[in-house]
């Protein structure tokens, strides 16, 4: 039991109403649609388990001004500030919060070097919550991942 960030499949996405919903928000925007995730043969999926006590983690965003997308339920590689709200229950709150997998990535740079995380972090499902014991760095490496993984392979996160 708890809460996972896991990847979307292609299959998943094409039928979800969020994908709708977020192609409206971001050409309200004057931003381009998000295709979507190709489907993936070969690639892992991206699984890892939220451990109990962000608190480090919240202060540390707090102080370089990022706690904004602490608060996203969905995760996409396409480009946009801010988060956009969907009027779509998601599996933790009334709306779906989306957050930029290019902006995550920008601001979780500083922070990763501020805490010294190593540039080659395990990957794989379940791997970072196996590695790392500090929660400061296993959510630093964790939205770093994420974020990452979203731009690779072109594919929404969601938490479960």
């Amino acid at each position: 039991m708890g809460i996972y960030l896991v990847n979307i499949r292609a299959s998943d996405w094409a039928q979800d109403e969020r994908a709708l919903l977020l192609n409206e928000a971001l050409a309200a925007r004057g931003l381009p649609p998000y295709p979507g995730p190709k489907a993936m043969a070969t690639a892992e999926n991206f699984e890892e388990k939220l451990v109990p006590r962000m608190n480090d983690f919240w202060d540390l965003c707090a102080r370089y001004s990022n706690t904004e997308a602490l608060g996203a339920m969905l995760i996409v590689p396409a480009d946009f500030t801010g988060l956009i709200e969907l009027p779509v229950k998601s599996n933790l709150a009334d709306v779906t919060s989306v957050a930029s997998a290019w902006r995550m990535r920008e601001a979780i740079a500083p922070m990763a070097a501020e805490v010294k995380l190593p540039l080659d972090l395990p990957s794989g499902p379940m791997a970072l919550t196996e590695a790392f014991t500090d929660r400061l760095i296993f959510y630093v490496a964790l939205f770093k991942q994420a974020a990452e993984y979203s731009l690779r392979h072109n594919c929404p996160l969601e938490y479960v």
